[in-house]
């Protein structure tokens, strides 16, 4: 493949990449001489990276725990880490070479929904099984339908999701607006160019329109743009009882910043990236919002993890800090649970859908869909700049 070819869109990023990983594989070294490798891809240097970063310290720390503890089948285990720069391109070339140059056993994937669609049909060309927060339902289940999201459709064999996908997340959130908040009427703010903002909204609209509420106006905005005050001013006008704004952090804050100014005054709901550090980019302008989130600081079950975490890296986790220990923690568990670090039995301890006690929750694997099944999700509450837990464990009814 030549170096001046350019990818212009994913599809060309699969057409080409993955149709030229389809030679064998070749030899792998014996067992006993190597290391039990897992493999991993992140954001680390770009507009994400705070996320990649943290899920890669924690993803480190459950490593050195297992190795301290003995390894895992009488082996040590070895990480091996790849930045991707919050690139779909990236993600595919990350994760092609940690399946075929460093063979890895088990690949724990970037959180970023966007390259999760583009890895996850090379996966199953490739056949190396990874383990995600990602949160768009296409990632493991490619025909996923949004206006029809409980059809049972195939299932992608080698991607697994193991927070709340996007319609549940969605699902959760509008739950608690409606039923414990008494909200009835919602517009959204989101852009299409993101899966994981593009479909939360539609796992928001979904669930509101088929429980009684009404949505009142849907307003998009595209990638890179940062002044969303036309959009708000048409939602001004509206006066819904709620405003639901599920993208990334940077965006998120600039939305709620400008609806203040502008006289908004519907009630803010978020998304689990409206988590730290929404509550410094924000500030107070996002007093009163609601959002769902993994965690919450004042936790009690938590404490302990937190105290290790600082102990290991001198600062205080944040919201992907778990997610890398945890997920880790259940790849490691499947490699046990396998008694082998080859791909396809790993694969195969994955989609059984054995619970995992992890550090926040446990984590068991619908094998119909590879995404997690029923977990809670707290909810959260700014009240001036500081984000306050008003609910530890909250499902969608």
């Amino acid at each position: 493949m030549k170096a001046q070819i350019r990818f212009v869109a994913i599809a060309a990023v699969l057409l080409l990449v993955s149709g030229a990983l389809l030679f064998a594989a070749g030899e792998r070294e014996p067992a006993a001489d190597r290391p039990v490798r897992i493999g991993m891809y992140a954001d680390l240097s770009a507009g994400t990276a705070q996320w990649g970063t943290d899920a890669e310290k924690g993803a480190r720390l459950r490593v050195k725990e297992v190795n301290e503890a003995g390894g895992v089948l009488g082996r040590p285990v070895e990480l091996i880490v790849y930045d991707i720069e919050q690139s779909p391109t990236e993600a595919v070339r990350a994760y092609t070479r940690l399946a075929q140059e460093d063979r890895v056993a088990v690949i724990n994937g970037s959180l970023l929904s966007n390259t999760a669609l583009a890895v996850s049909p090379v996966a199953e060309r490739v056949r190396v099984p990874v383990v995600s927060r990602a949160m768009d339902e296409r990632a493991t289940t490619p025909d996923f339908d949004p206006e029809d999201p409980d059809r049972e459709i195939p299932v992608n064999p080698y991607f697994f999701l193991t927070q709340p996908s996007a319609f549940q997340q969605a699902a959760i959130i509008a739950c608690y607006a409606m039923n414990e908040l008494g909200m009835e009427s919602f517009a959204m703010l989101y852009t299409p160019s993101n899966s994981y903002s593009l479909y939360l909204a539609r796992g928001f609209e979904h669930y509101v329109n088929n429980n009684g509420g009404r949505m009142v106006g849907n307003y998009e905005f595209q990638a890179g743009d940062m002044d969303y005050r036309s959009q708000l001013t048409r939602i001004r006008e509206l006066n819904a009882d709620g405003l639901f704004i599920p993208n990334y952090v940077t965006e998120n804050a600039n939305a709620v910043r400008q609806a203040r100014e502008i006289g908004v005054r519907s009630r803010f709901l978020g998304n689990n990236s409206w988590y730290k550090p929404m509550d410094e980019v924000a500030g107070s302008a996002a007093d009163g919002a609601y959002f769902p989130n993994n965690i919450t600081f004042d936790d009690p079950k938590l404490q302990d993890f937190f105290a290790r975490y600082r102990a290991e890296f001198g600062v205080e986790p944040r919201l992907h800090s778990f997610s890398g220990y945890d997920d880790i923690g259940l790849m490691i568990d499947a490699i046990r649970r396998a008694g082998s670090d080859d791909p396809e039995k790993v694969r195969a301890a994955l989609s059984e859908g054995v619970p995992f006690e992890g550090v926040v929750t446990t984590i068991e694997i619908d094998p119909r869909t590879h995404r997690a099944v029923d977990i809670p999700l707290s909810i959260l509450r700014f009240e001036g700049a500081e984000i306050k837990t008003v609910e530890f464990e909250y499902f969608a009814r």
